[in-house]
């Protein structure tokens, strides 16, 4: 018996998950991705204990998620150059265990996205790198997939998964406009600032229209973002020029407390972007093409 084929568009964060599903569910997934192989974009993030159950039922994979877990949340305060501590709370992995089942995992995406893709390769999934999705035809019991390079695929059902400026979405429901919040972001990675050595700490810091949030994602490294008011800003993720990151590491911000001025002095590789929302979808799904993430519903942080 053939089975059933899906194509899945993205190769970020969600497809290559959903695929390793479909394929131990006895489907036949195949990911396109429009970038030329795994990119450097985005910065971090923190895997929660609800995420972390979900990929728990992918064998051993939690197992070798490279990354750190926190043993703190601290909440502090740099208004009008008053440093205080407002509250923090105990999320030590024994703690998180014991409430929660699983702990949070602080990773770099980039690493993190390298490890999906190199599950699903092992589970004979294939990733085809540089296929940009532009059409999709439907017809009762199929779909086809134009890509921009002249490529056309069939399968029986394609799932979206390519991200905030989805072109799945796009092609399905039109193009709808972003609304500028207000709000900009800009982050990093930073070598462990001395305040914070030895110590796993999730830190939310805020000042006066400003608030940053720092963890651990290695042995020796923080990753960091800010997020400020500030002119429209596009929404590229785009590493800043040199003279751009170091006017950041040199600005204002730099004297902030708690480690988190330093964190901004050594930033690495500082990224600046706006942050927009969009309307909501009243569907995620157009006859066998169904959107998945950020593709679905893409939301500012």
């Amino acid at each position: 018996m053939t089975k059933t084929r899906v194509i899945v568009v993205g190769a970020g964060i969600a497809g290559p998950v959903l695929a390793v599903f479909l394929k131990t569910r006895g489907y036949n997934p195949i990911i396109y991705e429009r970038l030329p192989g795994p990119g450097e974009g985005g910065l971090s993030f923190m895997l929660q204990p609800n995420g972390l159950r979900v990929l728990s039922l992918i064998p051993e994979f939690v197992e070798q998620i490279q990354g750190k877990s926190p043993d703190k949340i601290m909440h502090c305060s740099s208004l009008d150059g008053k440093e205080d501590i407002l509250a923090d709370f105990d999320v030590s992995p024994h703690s998180m265990r014991e409430n929660f089942g699983f702990p949070m995992i602080g990773v770099r995406r980039s690493e993190f996205q390298k490890l999906l893709i190199d599950t699903a390769e092992k589970h004979g999934i294939e990733v085809k790198w540089g296929h940009q999705a532009i059409g999709f035809d439907q017809s009762e019991d199929a779909v086809e997939v134009t890509f921009a390079n002249g490529v056309k695929d069939t399968a029986s059902f394609v799932v979206g998964c390519d991200g905030l400026h989805s072109n799945t979405r796009t092609a399905l429901f039109g193009k709808e406009k972003a609304d500028f919040t207000g709000l900009t972001q800009f982050g990093g990675l930073s070598p462990t600032p001395p305040a914070l050595r030895g110590k796993l700490v999730l830190l939310n810091n805020y000042a006066n229209g400003r608030h940053m949030v720092t963890y651990p994602v290695a042995d020796d490294k923080y990753s960091w973002a800010i997020t400020t008011r500030e002119a429209e800003v596009k929404e590229d993720w785009k590493t800043q020029s040199v003279e751009q990151q170091d006017k950041i590491r040199g600005g204002p911000l730099s004297a902030w407390g708690f480690g988190a001025g330093d964190l901004i002095k050594t930033g690495e590789r500082i990224v600046k972007y706006g942050l927009y929302d969009r309307p909501e979808l009243k569907s995620w799904f157009k006859g066998r093409v169904v959107l998945l993430g950020d593709a679905a519903h893409p939301t500012s942080p």
